[in-house]
């Protein structure tokens, strides 16, 4: 940001001539660097992991849900199966192991994902179920459409806006949260 700036006239005289008139220099007073703009990202950025998920009980569930829900378009979008893969139940997660399925064959194709971004709002946190020492969250996710196109560019998948609830069964191991389950096979009340 400039300082004040000086301005004025100064009266010079010389013994043998006319009063000349000149203008003073401008004086500009710099306080520091201009601060650089901070940068936009570009493409997908990776959600931030909740300080929520170090509790090991249904408020932790709860933002493990959202993360890892928040999670999908970024995997989808990058190919970067390294967070999904830590934090998927493979072994059970028919979820877990269908998108990263899916994101293996887009790269494979030279594919790309764009979209699809989510909204996630925690409906209903349930305490540890004890026959699979898993807690049940009810979700209500909102997905905005998103489009898959190959190497050409030519559109090959595209889905629309989508909203509804969902059922995350998650599993804390000890030391993290792992994802068990996605389904929108909801129990009635």
């Amino acid at each position: 940001m400039a300082g004040a700036v000086l301005a004025g006239v100064v009266v010079g005289c010389s013994p043998a001539g006319p009063v000349v008139e000149s203008p003073a220099p401008v004086v500009s007073e710099e306080v520091g660097p201009s601060p650089s703009p901070t940068p936009t990202p570009t493409g997908p950025v990776k959600p931030e992991r909740p300080a929520d998920m170090d509790r090991t009980d249904e408020v932790g569930a709860a933002a493990a849900a959202t993360y890892f829900l928040e999670l999908y378009p970024y995997v989808m979008a990058t190919g970067d199966l390294t967070e999904w893969d830590a934090i998927s139940y493979v072994d059970l997660c028919e979820f877990c192991v269908k998108v990263a399925s899916d994101v293996e064959a887009y790269r494979s194709a030279g594919s790309s994902y764009t979209g699809g971004e989510v909204s996630v709002e925690v409906t209903k946190t349930y305490p540890i179920d004890t026959l699979l020492g898993a807690y049940p969250v009810d979700v209500r996710l909102a997905q905005a459409s998103s489009v898959v196109t190959d190497s050409g560019g030519r559109t090959v998948d595209r889905t629309e806006p989508t909203a509804g609830p969902l059922r995350v069964e998650l599993i804390h191991n000890g030391a993290t949260w792992l994802l068990l389950e996605v389904s929108t096979n909801m129990p009635t009340s």
